[in-house]
């Protein structure tokens, strides 16, 4: 999903990858938010900020 919102000009909204470095196992995990505000859906309320921002598309 990150691969083809950062291709599509079009849709006039702002989105932000986030990155968790603790999820899978010390994998690693990226999602798209609509926030720039970090909302980890891998840990929930245990940690509920834990990643950063990567990039805004």
């Amino acid at each position: 999903m990150v691969a083809i919102t950062s291709n599509l000009d079009s849709l006039g909204n702002t989105f932000y990858v986030q990155q968790c470095p603790m999820a899978n196992n010390n994998k690693g995990a990226v999602w798209l938010s609509t926030e720039n505000e970090i909302r980890n859906p891998y840990y929930g309320d245990a940690m509920l900020k834990c990643g950063s921002v990567l990039e805004v598309l």
